[in-house]
């Protein structure tokens, strides 16, 4: 016959045979065999009650921070993804726009929010640059666990037309015969289209004249009337531009060519090899949280992007429906902020 659960048949001989000096024999044996009863019964409780939380989560509304304004790539991706788990959870998945300094209001918000299941906040590439570039009130290891990726995307170099350049050999050609001469457009100092360029010019050994803009929509607009040569941008910005011809397009900045536009060539397929400046968004919760409920979470989020819908969406919006594992998204993280930072630092890019 087993022993019950929680205790071994060498722990019941020593309820049979221990004798406790001065002390009624069958007394001590009972209060032994009592105190490992109940620490048997409560390792089978805290096991059973842990396998119920994450069974009935969420038994209440769950809150998506969404650290930037609507109507944004981050807001659009974070309630496409909100709504399906809506559906699954039959709970109401609120999205609550935090904006303010890059994403560092909301992501501190979250950061700080009670670590039960019922806080979630999307995050992007930015959230692994903001630590390099100035000071954030949180620690973006150790201050929260990651869910899982929802989405990824492109950077794309275009050119107004008549730039001469064709391709990204052409101009790293260009580059280094007129050395800090030729301008890009980026959507701002220290962003990520910044940085993907910064990246490039370290990797190729050539030097541009950076020119910042307050946002991609901005910089499009010099670049198309011919203001600027070159910009970076993600896909959706740039694809009308593109299919017009007000816009011609030199690479792609992540490692597989676009869905949209599969013929334009990787950066690496040009000559530069190992480049990528991939983005990517995904969600995380406040560290502390459940490893059950996280690992629930993360396998309705994944069941959620490869929805035909929310992928529909994605797409529309240049990206790709991307899932993952948590251990994934953590080393992704990891792996992005020791990179970007350390452009950062050569570039001596602060706020």
């Amino acid at each position: 016959q087993k022993p019950p659960k929680g205790y071994s048949y060498p722990q019941l001989a020593a309820v049979r045979s221990a004798k406790a000096p001065g002390q009624n024999s069958t007394g001590a044996n009972m209060r032994l065999l009592m105190k490992l009863i109940t620490s048997a019964f409560l390792i089978v409780m805290t096991g059973y009650s842990t396998a119920a939380i994450s069974q009935s989560y969420p038994s209440r509304p769950v809150r998506l921070i969404i650290p930037f304004t609507a109507a944004g790539s981050n807001d659009l991706v974070a309630r496409t993804v909100g709504n399906k788990l809506s559906e699954k959870w039959r709970q109401q998945v609120i999205a609550d726009n935090r904006v303010g300094a890059n994403g560092i209001i909301g992501t501190e918000m979250a950061a700080k929010a009670a670590p039960d299941g019922y806080t979630m906040v999307i995050v992007s590439t930015s959230f692994t640059m903001n630590p390099s570039i100035t000071k954030v009130p949180f620690d973006p290891i150790k201050d929260f666990a990651p869910i899982g990726l929802v989405a990824e995307g492109a950077l794309i170099f275009t050119a107004h037309p008549s730039f001469p350049a064709k391709g990204i050999r052409d101009l790293i050609k260009m580059a280094k015969s007129k050395p800090n001469s030729l301008q890009f457009a980026s959507s701002g100092h220290g962003g990520v289209s910044h940085l993907a360029v910064e990246l490039l010019q370290g990797m190729a050994g050539i030097s541009l004249m950076h020119i910042p803009y307050k946002g991609s929509s901005a910089a499009a607009i010099d670049v198309v009337s011919g203001q600027v040569p070159i910009m970076i941008s993600s896909v959706s910005p740039a694809l009308p531009y593109l299919k017009s011809g007000r816009l011609r397009a030199l690479g792609i900045g992540s490692t597989q060519r676009s869905s949209l536009l599969p013929d334009v060539l990787t950066v690496a397929e040009q000559g530069v090899t190992g480049y990528d400046s991939s983005m990517w968004w995904g969600l995380m919760t406040p560290a502390g949280v459940p490893a059950d409920i996280l690992k629930k979470i993360n396998e309705d989020v994944s069941v959620a992007v490869q929805d035909r819908e929310v992928k529909k969406v994605i797409t529309n919006l240049g990206m790709t429906a991307a899932s993952s594992t948590q251990d994934e998204f953590a080393k992704i993280v990891a792996n992005d902020i020791s990179k970007w930072g350390k452009i950062i630092k050569e570039v001596g890019v602060k706020n």
